[in-house]
């Protein structure tokens, strides 16, 4: 078919679901993608050509922030998705010493922090409670469609007037803390909390990772609040391993999508969107096929949308200066690595699976140490102490890799911004001797 209901321009994670709503609310909907499969950033591959047997996720590593509704509406668990909730974070020193952060244990977390700091042992819970104070202002906005600010439309100010409403009992304070969340630094944000370095560091973390800034920049404090996520259990920040990774949450969202009625197409790259009179009309694919929808949905970068796909004169101007000054850089660089035994720290020794090596596994000694690194990469050179944050699925999920290989996902930070941005995956391997 030629015409269609709607079309959806990318075939990620993001396209899928918008795909199987779409099909969900009755309309003939064609996804599109340019690759020879689905899944985008959320893809599981087999990186490596003379061991086809042990699979990563090439990008994307964890569940936490796909809102539940989604999973429950499109039947996902039905539909073969599956999670392994993570164990707790963990942290280890060169003195010997390791902090392990529970999500749920409240009790445990203390006897941790308490190592370091028994003031900050005693701050934790409060931490955790005003953590989640803020999502339960931030969490319903992140599924709700923007208020059109200025504009003069019955509709739109009936809206706004409606989100007005639902937070009119919003204290001084609470508005206080939204708004300070959304300008400060992580690092000021902690220090207002903690006195423990170590303790901060652990937490700077969820600030600055996969971000083009350091701990002092500001804007991280909110960055750091993608940690109030959940994966449906219930426990505030809690995040999940799936099984077959990511791109098995991708094949989820397909199979639910093709169920509902969609159409996913691969090999199809769209290079040019039609547009008469002002609003999309479909599609032209890289060999000149064309697509009609009276709804376009794009679901890829959107420089590569307004820049490359729709004509520049369709346009307003000052909307494509705001695209091309739009800067979505990084400085990270994902290492996946197979390994023959699991880590072995100094501070909890042993290769045989411990509760350290079922969640988030960092190395980030200070904020100092996360912030120097930032800004050797501002100045063009790699860190020279890198800060990661690196995971080891297979310690539950044991389609990645035969019996004794262990698949651990690296994100380091931070590099200089063209060195994140290779063409093609590669494939590091260490010398017989390294």
């Amino acid at each position: 078919m030629s015409t269609w209901d709607a079309i959806v321009i990318g075939g990620g994670h993001n396209g899928l679901v918008a795909g199987a709503y779409l099909a969900r609310a009755g309309a003939r909907v064609v996804v599109l993608e340019a690759r020879d499969k689905t899944g985008g950033a959320a893809a599981t591959d087999a990186p490596w050509p003379e061991a086809p047997e042990i699979k990563v996720t090439r990008l994307s590593y964890v569940m936490s922030l796909m809102p539940p509704r989604i999973i429950r509406e499109l039947d996902l668990e039905r539909h073969g998705y599956k999670l392994y909730p993570m164990g707790p974070g963990y942290q280890a020193w060169p003195d010997g010493r390791s902090l392990t952060l529970y999500d749920d244990d409240a009790g445990r977390n203390h006897t941790q922090i308490a190592q370091f700091s028994k003031k900050d042992a005693e701050a934790m819970p409060r931490w955790d409670a005003w953590l989640e104070g803020l999502a339960a202002v931030l969490g319903p906005l992140l599924t709700q469609t923007p208020p059109k600010l200025g504009s003069r439309r019955p509709s739109d100010l009936r809206e706004l007037l409606r989100l007005a409403w639902r937070y009119k009992g919003l204290d001084v304070r609470t508005v206080g803390d939204v708004t300070r969340l959304m300008t400060m630094s992580v690092r000021d944000l902690l220090d207002d909390w903690f006195e423990s370095e170590q303790v901060k560091a652990s937490l700077a973390i969820n600030g600055v990772i996969g971000t083009w800034a350091g701990p002092d920049s500001p804007g991280t404090a909110y960055v750091m609040a993608h940690s109030i996520g959940d994966v449906g259990d219930g426990h505030l920040g809690s995040w999940g391993f799936p099984e077959g990774g990511m791109g098995a949450v991708s094949d989820a969202i397909q199979r639910s999508a093709l169920e509902l009625g969609a159409t996913v197409r691969t090999g199809a790259r769209v290079e040019r969107v039609l547009v008469s009179g002002g609003r999309a009309t479909g599609v032209a694919l890289a060999g000149g096929e064309e697509l009609h929808a009276p709804v376009v949905v794009t679901a890829i970068h959107p420089r590569t949308t307004f820049l490359e796909q729709v004509d520049r004169a369709e346009l307003p101007p000052d909307f494509v200066t705001d695209i091309e000054r739009w800067r979505s850089r990084s400085g990270v660089v994902k290492i996946n690595l197979a390994l023959g035994e699991l880590p072995d720290f100094t501070a909890d020794p042993g290769t045989e699976v411990g509760e350290h090596h079922t969640g988030a596994i960092a190395m980030a000694l200070s904020v100092d140490y996360i912030e120097q690194a930032f800004q050797d990469a501002k100045q063009g050179r790699g860190a020279a102490r890198p800060f990661s944050d690196g995971c080891i699925p297979t310690v539950f999920d044991k389609t990645l890799a035969p019996e004794g290989v262990h698949v651990m996902s690296l994100f380091t930070q931070w590099v200089p911004h063209e060195w994140s941005e290779a063409p093609t995956p590669r494939s590091w391997r260490p010398t017989p001797t390294g």
